[in-house]
């Protein structure tokens, strides 16, 4: 049903870990008129008018959303990695120094490339990954890989040059040979963080928010099919539903549900120019909104962002005790962590809000990289540490705004307010850039093709794989929308004191 946007009274809340809510309005039957008799004309009855939906409760829906999420961060389960962390003693000398200078030294192609060159960029590139990637236990080990590097190799043997001159040909074999394990690798690597070349297996497995604009639910109660309704923000403000799903091009969304012809339309990403400041603060009625849009410095303002980003890191304990803020993560790729656990800690009092469990390997490419933090007596092993996770109590509602541009440490700053009480993320899913930290860029040694992967392994709350995917919103709005939105929703619900 569609429902008209007015606003009245409460509605119970149906919660699952979606929190799904509401109940259908109620049509009243008129009562007959009078009989006519032959002497009065009696005029037609007047329909009573359908009574308004009641509004979905905000505090009882905001009770929902920290239900849910208490009880994931409380789980007693450990999250175990150690079936994906073996140690790898075997390979602390894989590399000469001379190999591991040309591996980690950006240079051009080498001319003439043949194609004997290519197929041993093949050999390296599987042998950085045995020896170096962060995920290689985790998506399969050899029994995985070693095939996908046979296969990649006899595609490429078969490969025939267009003979247009040395250079001509040896651009297009290293295009092909980023082709190839492009196309090889992509239906494995879940990772949203990993390149190679200009290529991200990400393109290949990435979902999308999509949704159908102006048409308005009031309830989830009898639908076809509950996991395409979303909780959203109506054009008045209040809390109410409409058609939202996740999906990787649109194909798989159904044409029509629950009587409505269904029109999906996929949502977007904030846009921000490149000397946008990294953190701002502002207000709106009185409100403050903390604009964030990466966690490390531009290129553009270097200068002004380190200092933009140090008082990231050093005023949440200035917000602490706000009734109500709005922090907008849109269009945050990531950088460093540091700086949203600094403004954290100090907000909501915690060093270790989030549940998770992370390692990483001291190969002998991470311990050469990184250096003295990387100590050469671990190489061959992993180092690693549990999160046990720290639910924060506290009052005031918090609404966090994300889209698909939110990647990395602007995630992690996510998944830091899913730990905080009385928190509403609104928007759009996260890019979903989790499960591979600490990212590195390596060059095969000839055709220079750069190689970028993580060398650590981690994951949040549960042991789900969420690359790609992404940290849902609790209000599915088109995320361009989202502050306009918010504030309506605000002044619906009279939240602002």
């Amino acid at each position: 049903m569609v429902i008209p946007m007015k606003k009245s009274g409460l509605l119970s809340l149906l919660l699952a870990f979606a929190l799904l809510a509401g109940c259908a309005p109620v049509t009243e039957t008129p009562s007959p008129g009078p009989s006519p008799t032959e002497s009065v004309a009696t005029p037609a009855p007047t329909p009573e008018p359908t009574p308004a939906p009641e509004p979905v409760d905000f505090r009882e829906f905001l009770d929902g959303v920290n239900a849910a999420r208490k009880a994931v961060l409380t789980q007693e389960e450990p999250i175990d990695l150690s079936a994906c962390t073996p140690d790898f003693h075997e390979q602390n000398n894989t590399f000469t120094e001379e190999e591991l200078e040309r591996l980690t030294t950006a240079h051009g192609v080498k001319r003439p490339l043949t194609l004997e060159d290519v197929l041993d960029d093949v050999d390296a590139f599987f042998l950085l990954l045995q020896t170096t990637y962060g995920a290689y236990y985790y998506f399969g080990g050899d029994e995985v890989f070693l095939p996908i590097r046979d296969a990649a190799k006899e595609e490429l043997a078969a490969t025939r040059t267009p003979s247009l001159g040395n250079w001509a040909d040896a651009q297009y074999l290293c295009e092909t040979l980023e082709e190839v394990l492009y196309k090889h690798l992509s239906p494995v690597l879940i990772d949203g963080h990993f390149m190679i070349g200009d290529s991200a297996p990400r393109d290949a497995f990435a979902k999308y928010m999509y949704y159908v604009p102006d048409l308005y639910l009031d309830s989830v109660e009898g639908a076809e099919n509950p996991d395409r309704v979303k909780p959203t923000i109506g054009p008045d403000g209040r809390i109410c539903y409409w058609y939202a799903a996740l999906s990787h091009d649109g194909s798989d969304l159904p044409d029509t549900l629950d009587g409505h012809s269904l029109k999906w339309q996929q949502a977007l990403m904030t846009s921000h120019s490149g000397d946008a400041p990294a953190f701002s603060e502002s207000r709106w009625e009185g409100v403050p909104v903390l604009t964030s849009r990466r966690m490390s410095a531009g290129w553009e303002n270097a200068d002004a962002d380190e200092q933009a980003l140090q008082r990231l890191a050093g005023c949440g304990g200035e917000y602490t005790d706000s009734p109500l803020l709005i922090f907008d993560l849109r269009g945050n790729g990531g950088g460093s962590d540091r700086h949203i656990m600094g403004w954290f800690q100090d907000w909501a009092g915690t060093s270790n809000p989030t549940r998770g469990s992370f390692a990483h390997r001291y190969s002998q490419l991470s311990c050469r990289i990184v250096g003295n933090d990387y100590p050469a007596e671990r190489m061959g092993t992993w180092g690693g540490f549990r999160l046990e996770g720290t639910w924060t109590e506290r009052s005031g509602p918090v609404f966090v705004l994300q889209d698909k541009g939110v990647a990395s440490s602007g995630e992690t700053a996510a998944k830091f307010f899913r730990t905080a009480a009385d928190t509403l993320l609104v928007g759009g899913p996260t890019l979903g850039c989790a499960l591979v930290p600490n990212n590195l860029t390596f060059y095969l040694p000839h055709s220079g093709l750069s190689c970028y992967f993580g060398t650590g392994l981690g994951f949040w709350e549960t042991d789900e794989n969420r690359d790609g995917v992404g940290f849902l919103p609790d209000l599915w709005v088109e995320p361009t929308q989202a502050m306009e939105l918010t504030q309506k929703l605000i002044e619906f619900y009279g939240l602002n004191p």
